[in-house]
């Protein structure tokens, strides 16, 4: 199985990706094989309708993380919050990620706050992420509030530590074992129909 893990911050080092290492880290001690892109690292650009394969820089640029999108069977979505929101980068990829990289697989969603907040993000890619692209967010999330203070390697430094750090082991192994169900349903076929690509509203 392999599991890809989206960190959304815009920045080359950020707290999101301090979280997607440690939730990689603990993907790995369950033997399960792990991809990550780091939206900060390898910014896409500003998604454009006109924007397709026949193009080879972009081809060069976007094969690989195409490939390994749609290799993945499940993934970890890692926002940082900005003001609220969801990072105007992780929305940039589902723009660029659609149906045929992430439809039918299951999605766990995280976000990062510096302070106590977190939630809005969460609700927001709730809201908006799915429709067209059809991943399947299960019913678990995380969110790392103070994440200054969390999983900052050595033993938990306070009861919140030690309590992310325990309810990201439950959420990945619910993670896991969506993976390996929807594989099932996707593999059936009866989610392939060209006339109801899109989501309804």
């Amino acid at each position: 199985m392999k599991i890809g893990i989206i960190v959304g911050s815009q920045q080359k080092e950020s707290q999101s990706a301090k979280v997607g290492e440690f939730l990689n880290s603990k993907l790995k001690e369950m033997s399960v094989e792990t991809w990550t892109l780091d939206l900060g690292k390898t910014p896409l650009p500003i998604w454009d309708s006109n924007q397709t394969n026949e193009n080879q820089t972009w081809s060069e640029f976007w094969g690989p993380i195409d490939s390994n999108l749609k290799s993945s069977e499940g993934f970890v979505v890692i926002t940082p919050e900005y003001g609220g929101m969801a990072s105007p980068a992780i929305k940039n990829f589902f723009l660029h990620a659609g149906l045929p990289q992430l439809g039918h697989k299951p999605g766990l969603l995280v976000s990062v706050s510096s302070g106590r907040g977190g939630a809005f993000p969460i609700h927001e890619m709730r809201a908006s992420s799915y429709k067209n692209t059809k991943i399947c967010y299960i019913p678990e999330q995380l969110i790392f509030r103070d994440v200054e203070h969390l999983i900052n390697g050595g033993e938990p430094v306070s009861a919140e530590d030690s309590f992310i750090r325990e309810r990201s082991v439950f959420a990945l192994r619910i993670l896991i074992a969506y993976s390996n169900s929807l594989s099932e349903i996707r593999e059936s076929g009866v989610v392939y129909d060209p006339r109801f690509k899109n989501g309804m509203s």
